[in-house]
């Protein structure tokens, strides 16, 4: 990982990078408050920030070897993180959303699929009972079968759409933080 130092104190996350490429994308020509933070400091900045206390703010503080910390970056770096996180959160919020629409449509396939299980329940009933040994075990399969396929469909609506839209919740709540957070820029002269 890139990330070569952490460490938090009470109400202060620090994290130290090898260089400002690591937490800027130099290749992003926008103008350095619209840079974009590299997926690596993006996703090391949120563990942490995700790590912390809820409720209670915290200061991050970034630190950069010397060499890369010109005035203009000291100056504008904080503004670049925060604009980043603010711009993720919207697009964390926009996917959210629109999984909030698919989530509607699984909940309306677990109702058909729990109505084809009363269904088939019920069809199972009109089948004479087994007179024969054979009668008996193909009902057993057959509502074997459809208890599996069903809690196949179920858990799957379960888990793609329910437990990845809280975990996209959580997730925007993180970058809001970040975007709210007081960040502080600092240089490391051993780099």
């Amino acid at each position: 990982m890139r990330i070569i130092r952490f460490s938090r104190k009470e109400f202060s996350i620090e994290l130290s990078f090898k260089s400002l490429g690591d937490l800027v994308d130099q290749n992003d020509p926008s103008p350095y408050s619209l840079k974009e933070i590299t997926e690596v400091a993006e996703n090391a900045i949120a563990a942490h920030v995700g790590d912390s206390p809820v409720g209670r703010e915290v200061e991050l503080s970034i630190s950069i070897p010397e060499k890369d910390l010109s005035p203009e970056v000291h100056e504008k770096l904080p503004d670049t993180i925060r604009q980043h996180f603010t711009i993720r959160a919207s697009e964390i919020a926009l996917e959210r959303k629109r999984m909030k629409s698919r989530i509607r449509l699984g909940l309306k396939l677990v109702a058909i699929t729990a109505g084809i299980t009363i269904l088939t329940g019920e069809a199972i009933q009109l089948i004479p009972k087994g007179e024969t040994i054979l009668q008996t075990i193909v009902q057993y399969f057959i509502v074997g079968a459809l208890t599996i396929l069903n809690w196949a469909a179920i858990w799957d609506t379960y888990e793609a759409y329910i437990i990845d839209y809280r975990g996209l919740g959580r997730k925007i709540r993180i970058y809001e933080k970040v975007a709210r957070m007081q960040i502080r820029i600092t240089s490391d002269p051993s780099r």
